[in-house]
């Protein structure tokens, strides 16, 4: 609007100045051309100083709308940020819950395969101590019988050497009687045979 005004004031200016074909009002209208001029100028130059400052004011309302969209941006970062972080320590703590109650059942879980495992250990122990305890009195029973089984053994030999002993000197005191008879029988033949020789010579 305001180049508008400005427009018809040069423009009024030059049809003032050229309008003029009648020398009488040459003068006069050189002077009002002159006049019409200088306020045209003027007022060229007030629009000039206006346009300017709404130049500069819509600059300065730019920027204040800049700043103010700078901080409403700002703001809202910040808010997002913190919205985040509030979400990410939220998500670390229910992480961070979630790992001691998974790390407390593990460990529960380890408990009492340890206790299971010790019990089945224990079991374990005691079976093999009454497996031994057995095989000891096992051992123990056999040592024993085999003793005895030897010990019979050993009469038996004994009462076996003892009955052979006993034939042997039956036997040896058998031959020397029958030897002596023998002898004797020898000796009253050699008797009767010297007595029968000597008979014979006599004759």
């Amino acid at each position: 609007m305001k180049k508008s005004v400005l427009a018809a004031l040069v423009l009024g200016a030059s049809l003032a100045v050229t309008g003029c074909f009648d020398k009488q009002e040459t003068a006069q209208k050189v002077e009002a051309a002159k006049d019409a001029t200088a306020n045209a100028a003027t007022q060229i130059k007030d629009a000039a100083k206006e346009v300017a400052t709404d130049v500069k004011n819509a600059a300065i309302d730019a920027k204040d709308s800049a700043a103010n969209k700078m901080a409403e941006t700002k703001e809202a970062v910040v808010d997002k940020a913190s919205e985040m972080k509030d979400a990410a320590a939220n998500k670390m703590a229910e992480t961070k819950e979630a790992v001691a109650d998974k790390a407390s059942e593990m460990k529960d879980a380890a408990a009492n395969k340890m206790a299971e495992a010790k019990d089945a250990v224990s079991s374990k122990m005691e079976e093999v101590k009454n497996a031994a305890s057995e095989a000891k009195d096992a051992a123990a029973d056999k040592a024993v019988e085999m003793k005895d089984a030897a010990a019979n053994k050993m009469a038996e030999a004994k009462d076996a050497m003892s009955s052979k002993m006993e034939a042997v000197k039956n036997s040896v005191s058998e031959t020397k009687d029958a030897a002596a008879d023998k002898a004797a029988e020898a000796k009253d033949a050699a008797a009767n045979k010297a007595a029968e020789v000597k008979e014979a010579v006599t004759k």
